[in-house]
């Protein structure tokens, strides 16, 4: 099959012809418009032909073929039509494919960085790439569709503003979101899967070119590029450009909305200082803080269930703090750091002289908390022999030191704490039943911080503030955008105290301005793609693609991608190095 290099003010493009006749003029009504100086409004008709491409001048004179005035011609490869200051030379479309399909993507490229290296607005930027589109492709009509809360395909920026909702085939926009993968279709109402859709035949499409757009194996929405000019086929060059420029507009949206979600959560942050930094913007957690204003003016026990280092000792304080008791004093006590007689002790006081080395008198925690607040951390791990002696506390509201032989009233309110299904283990023995109907009074289930979602950014961010401030010297600013998204993959088994834990040690030994945390499985980012790794598998896609069409000739392979023999080399072998 042969093809069409025009030449014109110094750019080239190509043009398909096909089959059936086309004609060629100054007329935008022509199939193919020529855009020099002293061309007829209609001046030739064109074909393809078995040895080229048929030429009949509409009149005698007006087209030369290698310089000659001809009414009827076929022209081979290598001949040279000239209409009026126009330049066509006939190309055989196998012997250009290498040409077509690789260096132009990569001078699209290059246009494309220089057009959108000082913008900053994705609008702007995504119009820009619609504008390149339409001039690289020869296309007619070109959108980028996003999807909405509900994944419905919305236009976000198009060719033609005011027409957006009809001219453009929904049907290969749901195709291509529903298999995730692009569509490169040379003759749309010949196709069998499309040709007889609703919205090809109103459109009278001829060639389309549909992309999605992905980041970390999500479908953003797609980028779509029409042409109703039978001139006009879309191919495997056009699809190569297109793959990049959609992976490009996704990476940008993608990145715009990481920014606004940065925004978002310095915003939160803000809303947050006067609040001791506790944080509560997810579902779970704004469930936790109802729990805690419903039962904070109540005057009644408090059970907190949840794993190690969600924050119960943090919420036992927001409970006291929202109580009438908030003026006296709030005294937690982990309950598995003092065994047997030490515990006894320390809760319920003793007396001079009661054992060994109880030189005097002690008044115990429940004394020293009268009027406020008693925090049992860890409740489960009292013996059984001391958890009868706090039940009758509990009970009866008075207290008995050890070595005393009367009881002394409290006024003490009691939150507990568990990391422990205490209901199982007061089935299995290991926990006095009524003891833990007594405290199950009210419970309050704290979320692991895997389930808090965007909570984990903010938490992160206030952490990072606070350890930042110990290391001036560091210019730390902003975390590695690589580690917020293994944070929301990451399945925080220690939950914040081991984000807390995590972030101080990934500020003590930075050596950058961005943070970047060492997660064990935070690394695996499950399909996340950086910029980085995006780049390397397009360029190494591209120089595999260039190799088959040079037939594995390297030097034809590194003159056609515009390189140096060694530069090609080089890359070459960084492909084949394992991944560190």
């Amino acid at each position: 099959m042969t093809i069409l290099k025009e030449f014109y003010n110094n750019a080239t493009r190509l043009i398909r012809v096909g089959a059936r006749a086309q004609f060629i003029g100054a007329s935008k009504e022509n199939d193919i418009v020529a855009l020099g100086k002293g061309i007829a409004d209609v001046s030739a008709k064109l074909c393809q032909h078995a040895q080229g491409i048929e030429v009949q001048a509409i009149k005698y004179g007006d087209i030369r073929v290698n310089g000659a005035k001809i009414h009827e011609c076929i022209c081979a490869p290598g001949n040279r039509i000239t209409i009026g200051d126009m330049v066509y030379i006939v190309e055989d479309m196998v012997e250009h494919s290498a040409q077509t399909i690789v260096q132009p993507v990569f001078d699209e490229f290059v246009r494309f960085s220089e057009a959108v290296g000082n913008e900053r607005d994705l609008t702007t930027l995504l119009q820009k790439i619609i504008t390149i589109l339409l001039s690289a492709l020869h296309a007619e009509e070109a959108f980028i569709l996003t999807l909405d809360d509900r994944k419905v395909p919305r236009v976000f920026v198009s060719s033609n503003p005011a027409e957006t909702t009809d001219r453009f085939s929904d049907t290969i926009v749901q195709e291509v979101l529903r298999n995730k993968s692009p569509l490169c279709i040379g003759n749309v109402l010949a196709d069998n899967r499309f040709g007889a859709a609703q919205s090809i035949m109103d459109l009278n499409l001829s060639t389309v070119l549909c992309c999605p757009m992905m980041v970390a194996q999500q479908v953003l929405g797609v980028m779509y590029v029409g042409s109703k000019n039978p001139t006009v086929s879309f191919g495997d060059r056009d699809m190569a450009m297109m793959r990049l420029y959609a992976l490009m507009a996704g990476m940008l949206i993608d990145h715009v909305g990481f920014i606004a979600q940065q925004n978002d959560i310095i915003s939160q942050l803000s809303s947050h200082t006067a609040d001791a930094g506790f944080i509560a913007g997810s579902h779970a957690m704004k469930k936790v803080l109802v729990d805690i204003d419903s039962v904070a003016g109540a005057d009644i026990t408090v059970l907190l269930t949840g794993e190690t280092g969600t924050g119960k000792d943090v919420i036992a304080q927001r409970i006291h703090a929202k109580s009438s008791r908030a003026s006296f004093p709030f005294i937690p006590v982990n309950c598995s750091s003092l065994k047997g007689e030490l515990l006894e002790s320390e809760l319920f006081g003793h007396k001079k002289g009661s054992f060994t080395g109880a030189t005097r008198d002690h008044d115990g925690l429940f004394v020293a908390a009268s009027n406020g607040t008693l925090f049992l951390d860890e409740i489960s791990e009292i013996e059984l022999s001391l958890q009868a002696k706090l039940l009758r506390t509990l009970e009866t509201g008075k207290v008995r030191a050890v070595g005393a032989t009367s009881e002394n009233p409290i006024n003490v309110r009691i939150i507990c704490a568990t990391n422990r299904d205490l209901k199982s283990l007061a089935a299995e023995g290991l926990f006095r039943q009524d003891l833990y109907f007594r405290i199950d009074q009210f419970r309050i289930q704290l979320p692991p911080l895997r389930e808090r979602g965007a909570d984990i950014h903010l938490l992160a961010y206030f952490y990072l503030e606070k350890f930042r401030t110990l290391y001036p010297a560091k210019k730390i600013t902003d975390f590695h955008p690589d580690s917020l998204k293994a944070m929301l993959f990451y399945e925080w088994p220690g939950n914040i105290r081991e984000l807390s834990s995590a972030v101080h040690k990934a500020v003590l030994s930075s050596q950058s301005k961005f943070v970047e945390l060492d997660l064990e499985n935070g690394s695996q980012l499950q399909g996340v793609a950086t910029l980085e790794s995006a780049t390397r598998e397009f360029q190494s896609q591209l120089i595999m693609r260039t190799l088959s069409a040079c037939s594995q000739n390297r030097e034809e392979a590194a003159k056609t991608l515009g390189m140096s023999r060694a530069t090609f080399f080089r890359y070459l072998a960084a492909m084949n190095e394992p991944t560190k």
